[in-house]
């Protein structure tokens, strides 16, 4: 029997804008309008679990409005869908989106077959086994590790009676996933694969409610003193830039995709304006919540999902006038280079992936990784965070061509990049910082002669 039960125990206040504010620890406060007292009167009767058509005629409401409202709660967190059996519970459902395929009354076809959806996902949460939906963010919590068994069983087409007898609890576990829409009939495989689904859902709100944690400590860490190893980096007059720079339209009617370079390298100064164009630290905020800012931050010239500037900016340096070659990292704080690794072999590896990249036309001079530090976004954007970051990583590649074109010099965006390589490079793990866009630059030709 699937039941409707509350999330836990959420605490409730009352507004006096006709709304409630119910918080459940560890979430953000949900609120709810409740101008004629339904929400209030669901919670109230859920104070035990009740199945969806119980609860539909305690409401007193039409089927339709009554529905809706369930939806509504289900979708917000404040109530999830649960089974159970006469050994106590079996799993729970949690759904994060209002386009969810919920179908309460279904039961599977006796004698009939049944499959795992190909949206499906059996992953480890936690200690828990769950069974999550890529299409809507549906995440099935199974409380016993064995009923693991009956959702891999249905990776086959199978008969609800043979996949059921797998563990104690499969009947009721199956009829949830089937409520749900994670079980259904057999049907062939999605043209897009279902990665591709989980990507867009979690891209923007909506189709998958990210139900975000309340952020944790964002601030910047605060800027360390120099190491005797880091590179100072020459300092551009922005004065002069404003009185000499070309207007912005000409620089956008400009701008193109160099793949070929001039024989001559950049100098330092030159990759150094580049990077103070376009990365450094202009200022640090701190945190200040009577003006909406709840953690300390840095203006830069460039954007940045809540400010919080996940990107660094890594170099790999073939050849530069006053630099030798190796790969670096940018230190915004202070406008300065810090030594990665000067071994000539990632330095070669990521040099040739990029030349395969841009067609073999010329060998990259200076390649610029843009490295993601994952948690930071994440912390506070949870699922939409990886997209936001490839965004963010889009405004620096457009704002690293502009600052180039301006300056006379080449760039070209890398549309593949090894992850693997940079790891190697950097000592990183890429899963926790990863490269996630590249973009070579050089002089032009006709520069040198």
């Amino acid at each position: 029997m699937i039941t409707l039960r509350l999330d836990g125990r959420p605490t409730i206040d009352a507004t006096a804008t006709a709304d409630l504010t119910i918080t459940i620890a560890d979430r953000e406060p949900v609120a709810l309008h409740d101008a004629d007292g339904s929400v209030a009167a669901v919670l109230r009767a859920l104070r035990r679990p009740l199945t969806w058509q119980q609860l539909r005629d305690q409401l007193a409401l039409d089927a339709e409005r009554g529905d809706a409202l369930i939806r509504r709660l289900l979708v917000t967190g404040v109530i999830t869908l649960g089974c159970a059996d006469e050994h106590g519970e079996v799993a729970t459902a949690r759904i994060h989106s209002r386009r969810a395929d919920l179908r309460p009354d279904v039961e599977p076809v006796v004698g009939g077959s049944v499959q795992l959806s190909p949206y499906a996902l059996l992953r480890r949460s936690g200690d828990q086994a769950v069974v999550e939906s890529a299409r809507d963010g549906t995440v099935v919590h199974l409380h016993r590790p064995e009923l693991a068994a009956v959702a891999a069983a249905l990776c086959a087409p199978a008969t609800p009676e043979t996949a059921a007898r797998l563990a104690p609890g499969g009947p009721q576990l199956l009829r949830l996933l089937a409520a749900v829409g994670l079980v259904d009939a057999p049907g062939p495989q999605p043209a897009r694969p279902p990665h591709a689904a989980w990507t867009h859902t979690r891209s923007r709100n909506g189709l998958v409610d990210p139900r975000l944690a309340a952020p944790a400590d964002l601030d910047e860490p605060p800027g360390g003193p120099a190491a005797d190893t880091d590179i100072p980096l020459p300092v551009p007059d922005l004065a002069a830039l404003r009185r000499t720079d070309p207007p912005l339209a000409d620089v956008m009617e400009s701008r193109r995709s160099v793949r070929r370079f001039g024989r001559a390298p950049l100098a330092l100064p030159q990759l150094g304006e580049l990077l103070y164009r376009v990365a450094r630290i202009q200022q640090r905020m701190e945190p200040d919540p009577a003006a909406g800012r709840l953690y300390a931050h840095t203006l830069r010239p460039v954007p940045s999902a809540g400010a919080l500037h996940e990107l660094d900016h890594y170099l790999t340096v073939r050849a530069c006038h006053g630099l030798a070659p190796g790969v670096y990292r940018y230190l915004p704080d202070r406008h300065a280079l810090a030594v990665v690794t000067r071994d000539t072999v990632p330095l070669v590896r990521m040099i040739n992936a990029a030349y395969l990249a841009i067609n073999r036309e010329s060998v990259p001079q200076v390649l610029i990784s843009l490295a993601a530090r994952f948690d930071r976004p994440t912390r506070k954007y949870g699922d939409l965070a990886h997209s936001l970051t490839l965004r963010n990583a889009g405004v620096v590649l457009q704002s690293v061509y502009l600052s180039a074109t301006a300056m006379g010099l080449g760039a070209c965006a890398v549309g593949t990049g090894d992850a693997a390589d940079f790891a190697e490079a950097t000592g990183l793990d890429p899963l926790e910082v990863s490269a996630v866009g590249e973009i070579v630059i050089g002089s032009l030709p006709g520069q040198d002669e």
